[in-house]
C-alpha cells in the first residue's frame, strides 16, 4: 500500500507542476535566430538579408506597437506574407507588446493577433514569447492551456540597449556572438530585435559573414525544437505552402440545391462544432484523458484496500 501511495502522489504532483518557459533548442547543430517587435521599416530588408544567405528565422510579431496600422494595411500585411514565402516562421508576442493583467482579457487579445497573422500566412501560430520575457508560473501555464508553447531564449545580444552608443552596441553584440560560438554548444536560441538599424544593417549583416555556417543550420524556432508542421498546416490540420504558387485554374461548376434539390450545400449542415479550433479539441482532450487518469488511479487505490479489507476478514475467520 505504501507503494501506491508513492504512484499515486508522485502522479498528482507531476500533474500539477506542468508550465514551463522554453529557454532552449532540443536539436543538435541548430541556431534559431529570433526577432522581436516588429514588423517595422527595417523587416524588409532583414528579409532581402536572410535570403541571400538561405537563412530561415522566427518573427514574434506584435499587432499594434512600432506600427499603429498592421491590421489595415495591406502593404505592410505584405512583409508577414513575403517572410512566410521565404520559410520564415511568425510567431506572437501579444497585440501590443503587453500581457493583460486580467487573465479574461489574454484569449481575445491572442485571437485578436492569431486572427491577423491566419490572414497574412495561413496558420494560428501556436508560439509565443512573452514581452520582455516576463510571465509567471501562472502565466505560463495560463498560456499552455490556451495551446500555446512559451519561448525564451539562452542568447540574448541586448542589441535594443543603445544606451551606450549605437557603435559600442554593434562592437558589444559581435564580441558576445564570437565568444558564445567559441564555446560551441549543442545549439543557440538567439534574442535580437528587427526594428533597429544596428540590428538589421550592421549586426545581422556581420553574423552572415562570421556564424559558424560549417557546424550549425540556421532553422525556425519550432524546427529547432523537432516541429517540422507549424508553419505547414492551418488551423484545421490542412496542408498549406510557404511558397507563393499560382491560382489553380476554376473547375467546372458543381451541381447546386437549385438544380439538384438533394445536394446539401450547407458545411453546418454536417459540422457540429465548426467554430472549435485544433488548440481547443486539444486542451478539452487533455483534460478528458486526465480526469480518466484520475479516475482509474482511484479506483486502484479502492481496490487495493478493499482486497487487504478482505485478507484481514479471512484471516479472522480462520483463526477462529
Amino acid at each position: 500500500m505504501y507503494i501506491l501511495n508513492r504512484i499515486v502522489l508522485t502522479f498528482f504532483s507531476v500533474s500539477i507542476v506542468s508550465a514551463e518557459k522554453i529557454y532552449k533548442c532540443t536539436e543538435p547543430n541548430t541556431i534559431a535566430l529570433t526577432f522581436d517587435d516588429g514588423p517595422y521599416e527595417y523587416t524588409m530588408d532583414l528579409l532581402d538579408r536572410l535570403q541571400s544567405k538561405n537563412i530561415h528565422a522566427t518573427f514574434f510579431i506584435n499587432g499594434y506597437n512600432y506600427w499603429h496600422d498592421l491590421d489595415s494595411d495591406p502593404d505592410k500585411q505584405a512583409i508577414l506574407k513575403r517572410a512566410h514565402t521565404d520559410g520564415h516562421q511568425i510567431a506572437s508576442h501579444t497585440w501590443k507588446h503587453e500581457i493583460p493583467e486580467n487573465m479574461d482579457e489574454v484569449q481575445p487579445m491572442m485571437s485578436k493577433l492569431d486572427d491577423l497573422i491566419e490572414k497574412c500566412v495561413g496558420y494560428r501560430p501556436k508560439y509565443f514569447r512573452p514581452p520582455k520575457g516576463e510571465c509567471n508560473d501562472d502565466c505560463v501555464k495560463h498560456f499552455e492551456e490556451l495551446g500555446y508553447h512559451v519561448i525564451e531564449w539562452d542568447t540574448d545580444t541586448n542589441d535594443w540597449n543603445l544606451e551606450m552608443g549605437v557603435e559600442e552596441r554593434i562592437a558589444e553584440v559581435k564580441s558576445f556572438l564570437t565568444k558564445k560560438w567559441e564555446e560551441e554548444k549543442v545549439n543557440y536560441l538567439v534574442l535580437m530585435h528587427d526594428v533597429y538599424d544596428s540590428t538589421v544593417n550592421s549586426i545581422v549583416p556581420w553574423i552572415l559573414e562570421h556564424a559558424p555556417f560549417d557546424k550549425y543550420k540556421f532553422v525556425t524556432v519550432a524546427e529547432c525544437l523537432g516541429d517540422n508542421k507549424e508553419t505547414h498546416y492551418d488551423a484545421h490540420g490542412n496542408s498549406i505552402s510557404s511558397k507563393t504558387e499560382p491560382e489553380p485554374e476554376p473547375e467546372p461548376k458543381p451541381e447546386t440545391e437549385e438544380t439538384n434539390p438533394n445536394i446539401v450545400t450547407d458545411p453546418d449542415a454536417f459540422n457540429l462544432n465548426t467554430n472549435t479550433s485544433n488548440s481547443d479539441n486539444t486542451n478539452d482532450a487533455k483534460k478528458v484523458t486526465y480526469h480518466y487518469t484520475i479516475g482509474f488511479m482511484i479506483l486502484i487505490y479502492i481496490l487495493y484496500n478493499f482486497n487487504i479489507f478482505i485478507q484481514y476478514k479471512l484471516i479472522d475467520i480462520i483463526e477462529k
